[in-house]
């Protein structure tokens, strides 16, 4: 009698995964993103070279004149950067003045706030020691502007010049005037 022998081979669905293909996928994963990282990279390097390339040309061209070649003189910086001062300033208390509107208009008011800027100390301390008079020279050009002037960026640089004028003028005992530099405005309403 013939006896049938069962196979005692497993079948291929019943075999465990063989160790190199679970890690061959991941590796092709990681070799193509590389591939395509690398690809991307050397397009934007050959674009950005040629770009730098034809502005260079473009700058060489510009740079010569129609007998050729313009030389470039080179300046050698200072051995010692040059010592810029520090600003001086001197911020007054806001003003709040009544100008003058057009006459068939009310009068407007004008709220300022003004820091000056000084070239030295010793005009700081001028006006600091003369702060009323200076005070009231400012109150004197401010309310001496008419409301439909000072709205303008033109008259508000004519009221920087004429504040300029009236603090720079000398004190009564004293034979010089202030260095003032600058009118800087922080406020400014009129209302």
């Amino acid at each position: 009698m013939a006896t049938v022998k069962s196979s005692s081979m497993p079948t291929r669905s019943t075999l465990p995964a063989s160790g190199g293909s679970r890690l061959l996928r991941p590796l092709l994963a990681v070799a193509a993103l590389v591939l395509v990282a690398g690809a991307s990279v050397a397009t934007t390097w050959m674009i950005t070279t040629r770009m730098h390339e034809s502005e260079t040309q473009a700058q060489q061209a510009q740079a010569q004149g129609p007998d050729g070649p313009v030389p470039v003189t080179y300046k050698a910086p200072p051995a010692t950067p040059v010592a810029v001062p520090a600003p001086i300033f001197f911020a007054l208390e806001p003003f709040t003045v009544t100008v003058s509107g057009p006459a068939d208009d009310l009068d407007r008011i004008l709220h300022v706030g003004i820091t000056l800027r000084v070239a030295d100390e010793q005009s700081r301390q001028r006006i600091e020691k003369y702060l009323p008079e200076v005070r009231s020279r400012v109150l004197m050009v401010l309310s001496a502007q008419p409301a439909q002037t000072i709205h303008t960026q033109q008259g508000k640089q004519d009221l920087v010049a004429a504040v300029i004028q009236a603090v720079s003028r000398p004190f009564s005992p004293l034979p010089d005037g202030q260095a003032v530099t600058d009118v800087l405005f922080t406020a400014f309403v009129v209302q």
